[in-house]
């Protein structure tokens, strides 16, 4: 029978996430069933179909007689290819279908200007392994159990060469004493630490001591990190209601109470995209204010292409509300205006 390849319709997408859905029980079909919900709930129908417009989605199917028999789920984030999950089903396997799905979406993010491919994997599943260095992924780093919970291979193929400003990051957060500004940070610090990052992380405060501003500015790179400060960062962050024009970044993430949801015409540079009402989303989502910086640290991780699938945020946050701050998380990673 042909076997053909489709980007993923919304026709086909309540059969594709069933197909997921298998994959993820026959994976951790040793696991609580509560740990298989955490993978299955980032991919609900209804979510799956909405991001289908996004320019940055790569879902793909593949067919028999038009019928789903595998499928391969990726994202595109700051020029890097990101595949989070495939699969083929059972009855079609070793028929070089996964072979066919891997070179599909390389050449996809070879064609949107992606200058690597990155993915996990985990150690017992051998197979799988093995079809990733077949296809040119090579193994850059180990991530023990400890930190996401369980045992992680994270393995990249360069596409082409990696640009200067991709090889070092800088980010700024800023805010109000009280908006959480310093526990985001260091979760992020952490989270990029655990994925073999080289990480600079600066706490800067006014001289305020109740109510004033804080500002965490972080440096990541693969390579070690020779100055740790930097008079503008590639993505910011601003959670503070009155904009502060000297925190400076080529990209801005703000709340949009601080524009009066219109733009003011300022310096900073923060499409309409990105001017998102935290606050009002946090309180009409779930009730309470203190989400604010969660929803906009999954934002964030978004914007930055973490793949928040491999993060055990329960070694990141303290017990209180951490079911509620892991919901906020995973609703700003994949919120839409």
């Amino acid at each position: 029978m042909p076997f053909t390849i489709e980007t993923l319709k919304e026709s086909d997408v309540e059969a594709a996430v069933a197909l997921f859905r298998f994959i993820i029980d026959e994976l951790h079909a040793r696991s609580l069933e509560v740990e298989r919900l955490h993978f299955k709930d980032i991919y609900p129908a209804k979510e799956v179909k909405q991001r289908l417009s996004d320019k940055d989605c790569i879902y793909l199917t593949g067919k028999e007689d038009d019928k789903i028999v595998a499928f391969l789920f990726a994202w595109i984030s700051d020029d890097v290819g990101n595949i989070h999950w495939m699969g083929v089903a059972p009855e079609c396997r070793k028929r070089g279908y996964g072979d066919k799905l891997l070179e599909e979406a390389i050449q996809r993010f070879t064609a949107k200007g992606c200058y690597e491919a990155r993915l996990f994997t985990y150690p017992s599943e051998k197979a799988a392994y093995d079809l990733f260095q077949k296809h040119g992924f090579k193994e850059t780093a180990f991530v023990d159990r400890r930190f996401f919970g369980v045992n992680i291979i994270l393995m990249v193929r360069k596409i082409a060469t990696a640009p200067k400003e991709h090889r070092l990051k800088k980010l700024v957060l800023a805010g109000e004493a009280g908006q959480g500004i310093k526990l985001m940070a260091h979760a992020l610090a952490n989270i990029l630490a655990k994925l073999g990052k080289e990480i600079s992380l600066n706490l800067v405060y006014d001289a305020a001591v109740r109510g004033g501003n804080i500002r965490a500015e972080i440096v990541y790179s693969d390579d070690p990190i020779d100055v740790p400060f930097f008079e503008e960062a590639d993505i910011g962050l601003q959670l503070s209601k009155t904009l502060d024009l000297t925190v400076r970044a080529k990209h801005m993430l703000i709340d949009s109470s601080a524009c009066d949801a219109e733009c003011k015409k300022c310096d900073l540079k923060c499409p309409a995209s990105d001017r998102i009402p935290f606050e009002r989303l946090a309180v009409e989502q779930f009730s309470s204010p203190i989400f604010v910086n969660m929803i906009a640290l999954g934002r964030l991780l978004s914007k930055i292409g973490i793949n928040i699938e491999t993060v055990n945020f329960a070694a990141e946050f303290p017990s209180q509300f951490l079911n509620e701050n892991i919901k906020a998380i995973r609703y700003g990673y994949t919120y839409k205006d």
